[in-house]
């Protein structure tokens, strides 16, 4: 039986030319997206310096789009990349294994994102202008903790949002036909704002994923991989939403046996399944050998304990 065939795309190793230690994520999730050979026939290109990795060759996106039934694509918020491929999947025709790009628009924004969970969300206080409180600010439209400060001015583009106190985790769901399956918590490892690395699963209360739940369920058009950060302490603040496969789920297969894609089709066959780990993981931004390796930039994956 013909496999349909799925393009996967991720942005610093199929598209735009990142820093090294920026493309070292995507270059371990796109590694991680070969999973999904399993199930359908991958289309894709990428970029000379990976071509050593990857078998495939050259192309650009809407030639792999016209060859595929399906997509699926990692691609940073900044300058609104990711919501403007997804428009270009749309336009296609092509089946988007992700977000909507209206849900895109909202969750890529933090202040948009503020304004549609706020009262329905336990979220920071975010403002447009300087806050009376403890606050950091951030671009509105960034990922990865980029251009984030301690207090001071609030400069347009920005936003000031409460900084809350407590354990940074990340919850990674799988989202399809409005059913919110949780695959994974994770622990965020974060020095000055940056993202250095997380523990999968975490130690946490199991009460912090009930916020995060409903934060995903105000927004309209969140589909497949969703991950929610969040701060648990006394009580649990919704930080944003990331449409998109996060870098944690580069280490599912070995906490939980099973990888992002496999866990995907055994919810679409069962309608449900859930994940118990057989260990946790410690997955680090760091140099040597590692799960992949980019210039002196690796991603490494640490047993930390077994169950």
């Amino acid at each position: 039986m013909r496999k349909s065939k799925l393009f996967i795309y991720e942005h610093g190793v199929c598209g735009e030319a990142l820093p090294e230690s920026i493309a070292v994520e995507g270059l371990a999730m796109f590694k991680s997206m070969l999973d999904f050979s399993e199930y359908y026939d991958l289309v894709s290109f990428v970029r000379p310096e990976f071509r050593s990795f990857f078998r495939f060759g050259d192309g650009n996106f809407d030639e792999a789009l016209e060859m595929a039934d399906h997509a699926l694509i990692v691609a940073p918020e900044n300058d609104w990349i990711l919501h403007d491929l997804t428009e270009r999947i749309e336009k296609a025709g092509v089946e988007n294994l992700g977000s909507s790009s209206k849900a895109l628009k909202i969750t890529s924004d933090k202040w948009e994102l503020y304004r549609k969970l706020k009262n329905r969300v336990n979220v920071p206080e975010t403002s447009l202008k300087e806050l009376d409180c403890e606050y950091v600010v951030k671009p509105r439209v960034s990922c990865g903790g980029d251009g984030i400060r301690v207090g001071g001015e609030v400069p347009q583009g920005h936003v000031a949002q409460e900084l809350v106190n407590g354990k940074h985790l990340s919850f990674s769901f799988y989202v399809n036909d409005g059913e919110i399956h949780l695959l994974s918590v994770n622990e965020q490892i974060l020095k000055d704002f940056e993202y250095r690395g997380a523990v999968i699963p975490a130690e946490y209360d199991g009460d912090a994923a009930e916020e995060a739940i409903r934060a995903v369920e105000v927004v309209e058009g969140l589909n497949g991989f969703v991950g929610v950060d969040a701060v648990a302490g006394s009580e649990t603040f919704v930080i944003e939403i990331n449409a998109r496969l996060t870098t944690p789920s580069v280490a599912f297969k070995y906490a939980y046996g099973v990888g992002y894609a496999e866990m995907r089709e055994m919810i679409l066959k069962n309608g449900h399944a859930e994940f118990r780990p057989l260990r946790r993981i410690m997955l680090l931004k760091g140099k040597g050998d590692g799960y992949v390796q980019h210039g002196e930039h690796s991603i490494i994956l640490k047993t930390i304990q077994e169950f």
